[in-house]
């Protein structure tokens, strides 16, 4: 049987199709859990004290909600404009910037003196260049004295969770899902396709990020970078990854 026009998906830029259902499809995640380790790092870094920060690719803002519990205010930045719609509407008082890296054009320097980056937002940097540009960019917006909280993806992650990786999910009445992964290990790139089934239509995103060891990692700040490495921590905890 030949398939319909009606059956073949429309291609959307990541994060786009997605936007609506993301939360649900994110319902694993522990922000609360996320928010407070992210509250001891900075305790453990001398930042103990209430602060305002920068979340870079902020999504719809659940993390920048989970930190105000903790006394933090956030604002964020997010190159993806449906979900920052959904941040906006989640917390209308804070300030949301339409951009991502390595660019994060329009947010002021010297304005934040912590910014955090995480749920694998710098794999999406395709290759070295982009990354050392995005951690130079951040050093030039941060206040002093600044830190940059991020976290990666290892290759060993996805070797052993997202090789030839198939998810799947009726989201509610209105909206499913069908997602493929699948990782490269000869070239570091991790492939996600996405189709969304929506009242719309069906939409398909293709989400690929780089994955790189931490030692690379950790010489592309080093010998690139104004920043200085502080640490480097498994999940969750202060053990070195």
């Amino acid at each position: 049987m030949q398939e319909t026009s009606s059956d073949t998906p429309l291609a959307r830029p990541p994060y786009s199709a997605i936007a609506p259902i993301y939360d649900k499809m994110m319902s694993h995640v522990g922000y609360k859990r996320w928010a407070k380790y992210i509250g001891r790092v900075l305790k453990k870094e001398g930042f103990s004290g209430n602060g305002s920060f920068l979340d870079i690719g902020c999504g719809t803002g659940r993390f920048i909600a989970e930190m105000r519990q903790l006394g933090f205010e956030g604002d964020g930045c997010e190159p993806a404009a449906d979900m920052l719609e959904m941040a906006q509407k989640r917390l209308p008082k804070n300030t949301f910037y339409l951009t991502g890296l390595p660019d994060l054009l329009k947010i002021p320097d010297n304005t934040y003196h912590i910014a955090t980056c995480l749920y694998d937002t710098l794999n999406y940097l395709e290759d070295r260049d982009a990354f050392i540009n995005s951690f130079k960019r951040v050093y030039e917006l941060l206040a002093a004295p600044g830190i940059f909280i991020f976290d990666v993806v290892s290759p060993a992650h996805c070797k052993h969770y997202f090789q030839n990786y198939v998810d799947s999910e009726v989201v509610d009445d209105l909206y499913s899902y069908y997602r493929e992964s699948h990782f490269d290990d000869t070239k570091g790139l991790q492939y996600n396709t996405i189709r969304v089934f929506a009242p719309e239509g069906i939409f398909e995103e293709t989400h690929v990020q780089k994955i790189f060891q931490f030692e690379t990692i950790k010489r592309l700040i080093k010998d690139n970078t104004g920043f200085e490495l502080s640490g480097c921590y498994e999940d969750f905890t202060f053990d070195q990854a």
